[in-house]
């Protein structure tokens, strides 16, 4: 996925360790989303090798708190 976020989205990003990888073409290592639910909450498939800060768990599943990822999303939709 390579998608466009606003600089303010970005510098929002402040515990992100993996320098934005999930909207850079040919990223490795994403969690796969599931859905995306009214344009606010990305529930994940949880992927061992990605560690992100931004990752939670919620019931069951995991869901991604990251406002890049987020914003990212909602593009594509």
């Amino acid at each position: 996925m390579s998608a466009k976020v606003s600089p303010d989205t970005i510098a929002k990003t402040t515990r992100c360790d993996r320098g934005h990888a999930c909207v850079k073409a040919g990223a490795e290592y994403l969690c796969p989303i599931e859905e995306l639910v009214g344009g606010e909450v990305v529930f994940v498939t949880y992927v061992p090798q990605v560690t992100c800060s931004y990752r939670s768990s919620f019931g069951e599943g995991y869901v991604c708190n990251c406002p890049v990822r987020r914003e990212a999303c909602g593009h594509r939709h």
